[in-house]
């Protein structure tokens, strides 16, 4: 073996391992000396040469224009300067978005879709479901009933709560003695076991003397009952 040759070898190693090291170091000492350029003055003149954003704006353009924006508030402040005097106003919300609801109350057994539209927080997608649910209740009789409406939750309840009315006199009532499983199963209250039970009593025991006989159906429970109550009737026994 050559040493003589081995021993050259890592003395070139060596040799190339502080010339790098004496590089880096150079570029370092560069960098940390060399002056940093400084931004360009922006002045007046500049910002105002910022575009307007509109309503095609891109993200970039956008920049521009908030920037001319912050600049200007920076450089003259709003307690001194050219424009002290020219603060900028807030921008108040609609008026229909926060009033349309302050001073009207709705009746619910007998508003339409744009009734319902101008209480605070109803759209016209809720509207729409509120007025389905009222079809097929028959009407309501209590405005907690609006909990029962798909997308009404304690928020929206509350908002338009104070502003609603209910008239008991526009519901409409089904006769216990004449309506058939069909109708019955349709109520939100009934399903269609329940209302075929309704029937099937009636038809074995005979006609219902008193809304309170619907408590004899097996499986018409209290609560049922109680919602139930102010949509029955039991006029045809009544009449005989």
């Amino acid at each position: 073996m050559d040493r003589g040759g081995i021993a050259r070898k890592r003395g070139y190693l060596w040799l190339a391992a502080v010339l790098l090291v004496a590089l880096l170091i150079v570029i370092f000492i560069a960098l940390r000396t060399s002056p940093a350029k400084p931004f360009p003055e922006v002045g007046p003149e500049t910002v105002d040469s910022f575009p307007e954003p509109t309503q095609q704006h891109t993200p970039a353009r956008y920049g521009l224009a908030k920037g001319r924006a912050n600049y200007q508030r920076s450089a003259y402040g709003s307690r001194g300067g050219q424009n002290a005097t020219a603060q900028v106003e807030p921008v108040s919300p609609p008026a229909h978005i926060y009033h349309k609801s302050k001073y009207i109350t709705i009746e619910l057994n007998s508003a339409d879709s744009l009734d319902l539209i101008q209480l605070y927080n109803i759209g016209p997608t809720i509207a729409r479901r509120i007025l389905k649910y009222r079809s097929l209740l028959g009407g309501f009789v209590s405005a907690e009933q609006l909990w029962e409406v798909y997308g009404i939750d304690s928020v929206r309840y509350n908002d338009i709560a104070p502003h609603v009315t209910v008239n008991p006199e526009g519901v409409t009532q089904m006769d216990i003695n004449s309506v058939t499983i069909d109708q019955l199963k349709r109520h939100p209250y009934l399903d269609y076991y329940q209302a075929k039970a309704i029937v099937r009593m009636r038809e074995q025991t005979g006609l219902y003397k008193d809304i309170e006989d619907l408590l004899k159906v097996p499986i018409i429970d209290n609560e049922t009952y109680t919602k139930l109550k102010p949509y029955l009737t039991c006029n045809s026994q009544q009449n005989k």
